[in-house]
């Protein structure tokens, strides 16, 4: 497949989404325009950094993002991009489909559709959908194409910092691109969908607050996750919850108030990446245990503490804008605690002259 053909595949599943009526405005299911919480930093700079440097929590890249070696990572996944058929044909279509694909394999080395159905296929199309209702909201131009563009940009970056120094074969990277974050999209233009996972399950995204850190110019505070919540026919106060990214993890949410909400999960949280070959990509992922308490106002994260079992990332707080009092700047705070009690923190800058930035700096004794 040759790029031109990419670039349309791309921009035709940004413009699937049946255009709404003339004098009626488009129907809105994720994007809310809030300056308190998570949603205070919802913006693409704020989906670019959280999706396009997620793996970064697995150790498989160094967190000091601007040494990293782009032109040969960034290289080899265009290649297998652009020639998919070779890269497939190497280890072959039954296995193509069994491990990248279809839910058919259960091991650490061969389960690789997991995060392909939650964080790329769900994840990426609420994502896509949200990112269209952004620039609907702030007036862009062809909101679903900068939409899509976002969303498989991100991805792109994603893929490079798995690749991982490899110069060879790749089918991670077709599988989650060409299958699950364009048919992501496809799916969630659809309004079926977006309103399931907008009024019946309900999806937010609960990303981290990402921050440039020194002395060494790491990113740290990184990370795609998304919250979901079915509340109990029963019992609508309570509902099932799951928190889910490079952690999966399921509970209970419970709202305290109309508005609040306090939710507690536990699961495994993916801790390593490791590629077993030399000339593919073939990546073994490493669970630990990890459990975690969130605060939300009306599906927008005040508050988390997660503790995990691994060395460097024990402890971890973060505080979103505005989580408890609307005074003051929309800035956020975030803490890291290993087990030998060393530190890394900082803050995070919701929004600045009125639109959204999520980003901001911090320090790293780790």
């Amino acid at each position: 497949m040759r790029l031109p053909r990419l670039a349309a595949l791309v921009l035709a599943s940004g413009l699937l989404a049946a255009p709404a009526r003339a004098g009626e405005p488009p129907a809105r299911y994720f994007y809310v325009d809030r300056d308190d919480g998570s949603a205070s930093m919802y913006g693409p700079l704020w989906v670019f950094v959280n999706r396009g440097f997620d793996v970064l929590q697995d150790h498989v890249a160094p967190r000091d993002i601007f040494s990293f070696d782009y032109a040969t990572n960034s290289g080899n996944v265009l290649r297998n991009v652009l020639h998919p058929l070779p890269a497939i044909g190497n280890d072959g279509w039954p296995k193509f489909l069994k491990e990248e694909i279809f839910p058919l394999s259960f091991t650490s080395a061969t389960a690789r559709w997991t995060p392909n159905y939650s964080l790329h296929l769900i994840g990426g199309g609420m994502t896509y959908r949200a990112l269209e209702e952004w620039f609907q909201a702030h007036q862009a131009p062809a909101p679903r194409f900068f939409a899509a563009a976002t969303v498989m940009l991100s991805a792109f970056v994603n893929e490079s910092l798995e690749n991982h120094g490899v110069v060879g074969y790749n089918t991670d990277c077709l599988a989650d691109l060409y299958v699950f974050d364009i048919g992501g999209i496809i799916l969630f233009s659809f309004d079926a969908p977006n309103r399931f996972f907008s009024r019946e399950v309900v999806l937010a995204d609960w990303s981290l607050q990402p921050t440039l850190t020194g002395p060494r110019g790491q990113l740290h505070n990184v990370g795609n996750y998304f919250s979901a919540k079915w509340a109990l026919p029963f019992y609508r106060r309570l509902s099932l919850f799951a928190w889910f990214g490079e952690a999966t993890t399921g509970g209970l949410s419970f709202k305290l108030t109309d508005d609040l909400s306090l939710s507690a999960a536990a699961g495994g949280a993916v801790v390593h990446l490791t590629n077993q070959a030399t000339n593919t990509v073939e990546n073994t992922v490493s669970f630990v245990a990890t459990g975690a308490l969130f605060l939300d106002r009306k599906n927008s994260l005040l508050a988390s503490l997660q503790v995990t079992n691994t060395d460097d990332s024990f402890i971890h707080l973060n505080v979103y804008p505005h989580a408890f009092t609307r005074r003051g700047p929309a800035v956020g705070a975030w803490l890291v605690m290993d087990k030998q009690a060393r530190f890394a923190g900082g803050l995070a800058i919701g929004r600045a002259f009125g639109q959204p930035v999520g980003v901001g700096a911090g320090w790293s004794g780790l």
